[in-house]
């Protein structure tokens, strides 16, 4: 019975943590400055570190740990963001994967680190979760202010810069598609050694959305007009490619040296944000969506879409009134 209790205490702690970050609002703005939540969240942390039993600790400062609170249980929560009518859920969520795909993004060097600052990678699981879990819960709401305080007025401009070179290249990358000449550039990825290719796969996959989604982000938390949803794009797309890198980062323990995988991984990935696939509203569609028991509620944010359109498109007339009451009588028949 004993051997159990750590295991009893992780699962209640985990509930808790996923009913919190469910229920609770998320700060925002200036709220998510407020020091006291900072303060609370530190003193929380180390708490927990120096004073909670070993073999509790061992249940959250692991792969598992870090994969539940970084990837597993933000996926669920951007999944039901994008399927609900409020839209301010899609910024937030949208705020969180740039943050966390940076940190990420950068954490791929973590050899390097632990050759140089053993200490640190002793404690990195640590260091890890503890970030992660800052950047999640709504009270202290990290990614929003990292992004409010540097990711916007610091990388926004650079980001704009990435996000429109980039594009620019998307054009010319589908015109090779079109064309037939796509082994051009496998050929070409082909000559590469497997650790180059991991680092194309995944700069590929968090460099230009990274920048996309900043670019997003910031239009939005600034009022601009939202015709083009490319927030909710963005959040759908890291959605798709977490799924997609820890399936690259499981697989290629067992078939990371066949020839082909990491090209099959690249494709993948330029799969779903290339403009003309747009694979990743594709995948969640008709992949996640139904699996997570969202289909109803996606079909309503499609209907409030509809709504909207028609409320752009229809001019202010007194047929306006006449035209929704024709659409809802159209609704409410069955078949």
């Amino acid at each position: 019975m004993e051997e159990a209790v750590p295991y009893i205490v992780a699962i209640v702690l985990i509930c808790a943590l996923v009913f919190v970050v469910e229920k609770v609002p998320r700060t925002k703005g200036t709220d998510s400055k407020k020091i006291q939540y900072h303060i609370a969240f530190l003193a929380l942390a180390l708490l927990f570190v120096f004073v909670v039993p070993e073999s509790i600790q061992i249940l959250f400062f692991c792969p598992a740990g870090v994969l539940l609170i970084g990837t597993l249980i933000p996926i669920y929560e951007s999944i039901k963001a994008i399927v609900s009518i409020d839209e301010e859920d899609d910024v937030a969520w949208l705020q969180f994967w740039v943050t966390s795909g940076t940190f990420t993004y950068l954490t791929e060097w973590m050899d390097v680190v632990s050759e140089n600052y053993p200490g640190v990678a002793e404690h990195w699981y640590q260091i890890e979760f503890m970030i992660l879990l800052w950047l999640l819960i709504p009270f202290t709401n990290g990614a929003s202010l990292l992004f409010n305080v540097v990711t916007k007025p610091l990388l926004g401009p650079l980001s704009n810069t990435i996000k429109n070179k980039v594009e620019g290249k998307l054009s010319i990358l589908s015109l090779i598609i079109n064309s037939g000449y796509p082994w051009i550039i496998w050929f070409t990825f082909l000559t590469l050694d497997e650790e180059a290719k991991r680092s194309v796969v995944i700069a590929v996959g968090t460099v230009y959305p990274i920048a996309a989604s900043t670019v997003a982000c910031a239009s939005s938390t600034d009022g601009n007009n939202r015709k083009d949803y490319a927030d909710t794009f963005w959040l759908t797309y890291w959605v798709c490619f977490s799924i997609l890198f820890l399936a690259m980062d499981y697989l290629e323990n067992f078939v990371g040296t066949i020839p082909g995988f990491y090209s099959v991984c690249l494709c993948a990935n330029v799969y779903l944000f290339l403009p003309m696939f747009k694979g990743a509203d594709v995948v969640f569609r008709n992949v996640l969506v139904p699996l997570s028991g969202q289909y109803e509620h996606m079909l309503l944010r499609d209907v409030n879409l509809i709504k909207r359109d028609m409320m752009e498109k229809i001019p202010h007339s007194t047929k306006r009134d006449a035209v929704f009451a024709n659409a809802a009588n159209i609704f409410a028949k069955n078949g």
